[in-house]
C-alpha cells in the first residue's frame, strides 16, 4: 500500500484537525490539558494565526462562557410563557471603558434607570423608584419615551474588549413583570371558564358542552397571551439594536423624539 502524499492544507482543513487533535488529547488526557492565554496564542502563531485574531476570539469565548452575567433566565415561567429576557450583542469600534461610560450616562439621564450593581465587565440597573419617577415616565413632557424603565424591570449592560479600540457589547433586558401582566389573563380566563362549564352543566345538563368549552378557553386564552408578550419582546429587541447601533455608529445615544404633533 501506497504512503500518503503529504497536502497542504487550507483554513477549513486546518480547523477540523485541530478540533479532532482537541478530542483525542481530551479522551486520553482527561481534564489534564490546561493552558493559559500565552499559551493559546503561542500555539496559534505556530499554525499561521495573527495575534489579533486569537485574541478577538479569546475575548468572545470570555463573553460567552464567564461574561460575569446577572440576568439569568430560569424557572417554568419562561417554559410556559417564553423567556423574558431579551438579548442584543454587538461588536463596537469603541474602548470597553468608554462604551460603559456612555451607556451609564444615558440610562440615568435619557432611562429613567438606576444604578443598583456594577461588575468588571458591566452594570445592572432598574427602574427609577418613587411618585416623581413614575409621574415623569407617565407625562413624558419631552417625548423621551422611557421604554426601558416602563417595560423592563432590569436591564444589564456588559462590555468586554476585544482590543484597545474594539469590545463586545450586550444589553439584556428582563421583561418578567411585562410577561407576568400578558399572563394573568390566563388565571381570569381559568376562572372563567370554570364558572361557563359549571353553568352550562347546571343550565343544560349537558357534561359534553362543558367539558370542551374549557380547554378551548383556556388555549385561546394561553394562545392571545402568547402573541401579546411576544410582541413586547419584538419591541424591545428593536429598542435594544437601535441603541446598538447609535453606539456603534458613535451617535447619540437618546433616540430621536417624535414632534409636537406626534406626542399631542
Amino acid at each position: 500500500m501506497g504512503e500518503l502524499t503529504p497536502r497542504r492544507m487550507n483554513q477549513q482543513d486546518l480547523e477540523v484537525v485541530i478540533r479532532r487533535a482537541a478530542e483525542l488529547e481530551s479522551d486520553y488526557a482527561g481534564d489534564a490539558l490546561d493552558l493559559s492565554e500565552d499559551d493559546v496564542i503561542r500555539i496559534a502563531g505556530e499554525v499561521g494565526l495573527s495575534e489579533d485574531s486569537v485574541r478577538r476570539a479569546l475575548a468572545e469565548h470570555y463573553v460567552a462562557v464567564n461574561s460575569e452575567a446577572l440576568l439569568v433566565e430560569r424557572g417554568w415561567a419562561s417554559r410556559l410563557c417564553g423567556p423574558s429576557l431579551v438579548i442584543a450583542s454587538r461588536r463596537v469600534p469603541r474602548p470597553a471603558d468608554e462604551a460603559l461610560l456612555e451607556l451609564d450616562g444615558h440610562f440615568r439621564s435619557n432611562e429613567s434607570l438606576r444604578l443598583i450593581r456594577r461588575l468588571k465587565t458591566g452594570s445592572l440597573w432598574e427602574p427609577e423608584s418613587g411618585v416623581v419617577a413614575s409621574l415623569v415616565r407617565s407625562v413624558d413632557i419631552f417625548g423621551r419615551g422611557y421604554q426601558l424603565a416602563k417595560s423592563a424591570r432590569a436591564v444589564e449592560t456588559r462590555a468586554v474588549p476585544l482590543g484597545d479600540e474594539e469590545c463586545q457589547v450586550t444589553l439584556v433586558a428582563d421583561l418578567g413583570n411585562e410577561r407576568a401582566g400578558w399572563f394573568w389573563g390566563l388565571g381570569v380566563a381559568a376562572g372563567g371558564a370554570t364558572a361557563i362549564s359549571g353553568a352550562a352543566t347546571f343550565i343544560l345538563a349537558d357534561v359534553a358542552i362543558a367539558s370542551a368549552a374549557t380547554p378551548l378557553i383556556l388555549v385561546a386564552a394561553m394562545g392571545l397571551a402568547r402573541a401579546g408578550f411576544s410582541r413586547s419582546v419584538e419591541k424591545m429587541r428593536l429598542v435594544l439594536e437601535g441603541m446598538l447601533d447609535r453606539l456603534e455608529h458613535d451617535e447619540p445615544l437618546e433616540a430621536p423624539r417624535p414632534s409636537w404633533r406626534d406626542l399631542f
